[in-house]
């Protein structure tokens, strides 16, 4: 399986300027692969394909100064948004295609071979032409905060400018965990207020609160629109180093409660012997979604994908077999008696039905995920009652 590791770079000064003008090629190459797509596209009313381009951009100036499997990754990830844009027009047919890439933009670079890693040194090849016009044959850059994975092996290094740093995504390949075989399944439904609601096959439930993750968007997303105001009247500008501090600080902290959130299930999860985690399949969540104006504040500002994601990762490290399924009517849905009906869902997330039946409301969802996954998989197991939850909070443990 793969693991994306990311480290500091420390470059210096002549370094920073190589970094740069590499990354504004690699921007150049993107925009102008979008310009002959959308030339054809006007043209043909179709899209020419990853293969076609690498060839007809073969020898264009800015693919030629950069390393090819470098040109090659812009193309094919121009090639995945393009992907993208075709499968939400099926849903969102006012969906626009990829945008060109603005001049001043430092777009990421990939390596592949071209690259390796050596304690705290992390080396870059150049192309050919670049040595040529440059006499710059590779370029060895300082990294902090060297980790170990154990028997990890480093397969792609993507180099980036974030914020005002130079950063480094190395993906290592890393043995397979054996899958423990298990016979108990948990899921997991996704929430804004509270982060996740879990349920098991024993009857367990457990509630993992986002609370302080809201408060910490909503002070930042204030603050933030106060500085933005400020700015703009003083300056004509919608951007700082203040804001840009703050979005870091922001999404330091979510991230910190995702983190810590996510990794209390998958401890939860091996206590229990959990074998499956199966979660609510989150696409297209922010489609016709109409929660009134704050509601849709946080819904489409949410980290959906992020809790995912990260849920994922750690249950296959863990050993532990990962599946989504579609969530459509579990938040309206009796999980006792099987009415569909949106009323039921009170308010301060009380689910409440004429049936008798009355819980909260994610763990009523992830019930509904659980009986739907057994249902679907033709698993003869019984839920049973469902226990009252626990509640994990997040309390004092957030970055400066």
């Amino acid at each position: 399986m793969k693991l994306c590791i990311k480290y500091r770079i420390n470059p210096s000064e002549e370094q920073k300027k190589i970094l740069s003008e590499l990354s504004f090629f690699a921007t150049k190459l993107y925009n102008t692969d979008n310009y002959m797509r959308r030339d054809v596209w006007d043209k043909t009313g179709k899209i020419p394909n990853w293969y076609e381009q690498k060839k007809a951009l073969n020898g264009n100036y800015w693919y030629k100064l950069l390393p090819s499997q470098t040109s090659q990754a812009i193309i094919k990830n121009l090639q995945d948004n393009y992907v993208s844009w075709f499968k939400k027009r099926k849903t969102d047919p006012t969906a626009n295609p990829p945008m060109f890439r603005k001049k001043t933009r430092l777009s990421p670079l990939c390596f592949y071979q071209q690259f390796s890693l050596k304690g705290n040194e992390l080396t870059v090849i150049m192309s050919r032409r670049y040595k040529k016009e440059r006499n710059l044959d590779k370029l060895v850059l300082n990294i902090s905060a060297w980790k170990t994975i154990g028997k990890g092996t480093a397969k792609m290094c993507n180099i980036l400018y974030n914020r005002g740093k130079w950063m480094a995504h190395i993906v290592y390949e890393i043995p397979e965990v054996p899958i423990k075989h298990n016979p108990e399944i948990m899921s997991v439904d996704l929430g804004i207020i509270n982060l996740f609601g879990t349920v098991d096959t024993e009857g367990n439930s457990a509630i993992y609160t986002g609370k302080q993750a809201l408060a910490s968007q909503h002070y930042f997303s204030k603050e933030i629109a106060k500085v933005q105001s400020k700015t703009m009247k003083q300056h004509n500008k919608k951007c700082s180093k203040a804001i840009i501090n703050m979005h870091r600080k922001k999404s330091a902290q979510i991230n910190q409660i995702i983190h810590i959130q996510t990794k209390r299930i998958i401890e939860d999860a091996k206590q229990k012997k959990v074998g499956l985690i199966v979660a609510g399949d989150i696409k297209n969540i922010r489609v016709n979604k109409d929660w009134g104006h704050k509601g849709n504040q946080k819904l489409h500002s949410w980290a959906f994908a992020k809790s995912l994601n990260q849920l994922e990762y750690k249950a296959k490290l863990a050993g532990i077999r990962f599946d989504k399924i579609s969530e459509r009517d579990t938040s309206k849905t009796c999980s006792k008696c099987g009415i569909v009906k949106k009323s039921n869902r009170k308010h301060r997330g009380l689910y409440r039905c004429k049936c008798g039946n009355q819980m909260n409301a994610d763990i009523n969802g992830a019930t509904n995920i659980l009986q739907r996954y057994l249902r679907e998989n033709n698993i003869s197991r019984s839920i049973g009652s469902v226990a009252e939850p626990l509640i994990w909070r997040v309390e004092n443990v957030l970055p400066s």
